[in-house]
């Protein structure tokens, strides 16, 4: 049986996720994961071996936090490994959401590390044991059969690639590495409370699955390789068939679309609703709109879909609108935390999305830049109330409700406003009408966070 170094060198041999003329950020926390990830990195020969930058972040959220910040220094000045470390400041963190807030702050600095540093690959620690998490957590969950891929290897970030070059091997195959080099790391007691969802997967129902079949993680490690193979074949075929099932104005043709084995209509079908900003579907619901569709005895049929969207079928074609009494319906918007790269509809016409990278957007949206603090992450859409208010250039403040009355809002579509808010409650916009100003820091870019708010109209595209 091959040692793990040899099997790690063979798997960076065949996945080529860097080479040796490559800068590298490695993100390390000091737990056991990231401190045999960075010494099976250190090992490498030197036709492979590319140049190590660590990053750690102090998250000031446990005392042990600067006991763990020291010993990083010190292991790095003993390897003669360069090292940038930052923290997440106790007054930052937010009153809610703070896991997810503690994940975009500690990414936005990998990010300005690779940058600081022209590195081109983020590499992380991420395991067989993260991904069986993963994809079960997703199972019990439910949703789409791509979600079911988990994590994968690798995937475009900041202007280069993160990576996870440990995802073939198990968390006790890196603690027995770990023992036999005799590694030192740190164990954080959060990854044992188990009122955390993955640590009741880690410590309760994987090791209950374990007892019925011991293969059990490298049986969903196939299953995983299985599945990113099929939905990449997936997307690219049903990309080019569905090029051939619509007009020119992006309308379904129902004729072409019936010619199609049933498994595959709703393949494409649900292609097609995504390309029409129409997500978040249930499979029933797609199951309801399939069957309308092939019922020839009703022509003409509307079909209510999420977000307000209306299907409409006109005989052969099938097209999606807005529906009509979109603001009688909707009394009371759900709040909801921002995700990013996700599109959400914000009135009749217009949908938003959020993203640390321009080029997501593409050509034909409005796209605005924000700098803003990691500690005003997560985001959030949400209706506005009567005690919001904007922060005005100088340190003032105007209420919402004034600049809704001197832009002549109406009381109906009062009702139905948004506004973005961050994790401390405090407006950054007033949709579509107005944005607050933020006062930053002289230091702003190496703390802050550019992130881009992109705007889709559809009047304007028209």
């Amino acid at each position: 049986m091959l040692e793990l170094q040899q099997e790690f060198e063979r798997h960076l041999q065949r996945s080529r996720f860097f080479t040796a003329k490559d800068k590298v950020v490695v993100a390390v926390s000091t737990g056991v994961d990231s401190m045999v990830l960075l010494d099976l990195l250190q090992h490498l020969p030197a036709n492979l071996r590319p140049h190590v930058i660590v990053a750690h972040m102090n998250h000031e959220l446990r005392s042990q936090s600067w006991e763990e910040e020291k010993f990083i220094q010190q292991y790095c000045c003993r390897h003669q490994l360069d090292l940038a470390v930052a923290h997440w400041p106790l007054q930052q963190h937010p009153p809610k959401g703070i896991e997810n807030a503690a994940r975009q702050a500690r990414y936005q600095f990998f990010k300005q590390t690779m940058k600081k540093n022209a590195a081109s690959v983020l590499i992380t620690a991420h395991h067989q044991n993260d991904l069986a998490e993963t994809m079960l957590m997703k199972l019990v969950r439910g949703g789409q059969l791509r979600q079911l891929v988990g994590i994968e290897d690798q995937r475009s970030f900041a202007d280069g690639l993160l990576v996870r070059p440990l995802l073939p091997f198990s968390k006790d195959t890196l603690r027995q590495y770990a023992s036999k080099h005799q590694l030192k790391w740190y164990e954080d007691k959060t990854n044992h409370d188990l009122s955390i969802q993955r640590n009741r997967f880690r410590h309760e129902i994987i090791p209950l699955l374990e007892k019925e079949n011991p293969q059990l993680l490298s049986h969903l490690a196939h299953y995983h390789q299985q599945l990113s193979a099929l939905m990449t074949w997936q997307q690219q075929e049903s990309a080019e068939q569905l090029s051939q099932l619509t007009d020119n104005n992006g309308n379904l043709l129902l004729d072409k679309l019936l010619a199609k084995h049933d498994d595959v209509q709703i393949i494409l079908l649900q292609r097609w609703l995504n390309e029409q900003q129409v997500y978040d579907i249930k499979n029933n619901q797609l199951d309801e709109l399939l069957k309308l569709i092939q019922n020839q005895n009703k022509p003409q049929q509307k079909v209510e879909l999420p977000h307000h969207f209306l299907f409409e079928k006109k005989y052969s074609i099938g097209l999606i609108k807005k529906a009509k009494n979109h603001f009688e319906n909707l009394q009371k918007p759900q709040a909801h935390v921002i995700e990013l790269e996700q599109w959400y509809q914000v009135d009749k016409q217009t949908t938003i999305a959020i993203s640390f990278n321009r080029m997501f957007f593409g050509g034909g949206t409005a796209v605005m830049p924000m700098w803003i603090s990691p500690a005003q992450f997560p985001l959030q859409l949400r209706r506005w109330q009567k005690e919001d208010k904007l922060r005005l250039k100088g340190g003032h403040h105007q209420r919402v409700k004034r600049i809704l009355i001197n832009q002549k809002v109406s009381q109906e579509q009062r009702q139905q406003q948004l506004v973005l808010v961050d994790a401390h409650d405090d407006v950054i916009w007033l949709v579509n009408h107005k944005w607050s100003w933020l006062d930053r820091p002289d230091d702003y870019q190496e703390k802050w966070q550019l992130c881009f708010i992109g705007i889709k109209d559809k009047e304007k595209n028209k």
